[in-house]
């Protein structure tokens, strides 16, 4: 019987993991009829992004991580996190999930919020897609706002 191998989540595995899966998602219009799960931490106002990825055919949602998902959108936010050494309990968590028994998790693909917002910008430029672009303009004049927020109350 072959051993299984068990999944450690690195940061530069996660660098690798996630580009390599926006290089096959910008390839076209892979998140249609796709279940999409964001993560915590997005500095802005993730309706957007949800109506966004509903504009393409997607069905997001950031509860209920189960075997149905294809697409795990990680914040820029926990990446940064997990890059710095801190332990991200969401990364903790997709770990034990991938390296469960026949584990369903190994299959859905990992890509980063700074991916999504690219894919989106491209779409928009491509098909002149205008409420898609209205949409994610929204959203980073919401991470905008998010900001300048956090400096008020640092102050």
């Amino acid at each position: 019987m072959a051993k299984k191998e068990l999944v450690k989540i690195t940061p530069d595995g996660l660098t690798l993991v996630t580009e390599l899966n926006y290089s096959h998602v910008s390839e076209g219009s892979r998140f249609y009829d796709k279940e999409i799960f964001l993560t915590s931490g997005f500095k802005g106002d993730t309706q957007y992004l949800f109506q966004s990825f509903g504009n393409v055919g997607a069905h997001p949602r950031s509860k209920d991580l189960d075997k149905d998902i294809s697409f795990i959108v990680i914040s820029n936010k926990l990446i940064d996190l997990f890059k710095s050494g801190r332990p991200v309990e969401f990364i903790v968590d997709l770990e034990r999930r991938l390296n469960q028994k026949n584990s369903p998790y190994r299959r859905m693909k990992l890509i980063s919020e700074n991916h999504v917002l690219r894919y989106f910008k491209n779409r928009v430029k491509v098909n002149e897609d205008k409420i898609l672009g209205e949409l994610i303009e929204k959203y980073n004049e919401s991470r905008k706002k998010s900001f300048q927020q956090n400096l008020f109350e640092g102050m």
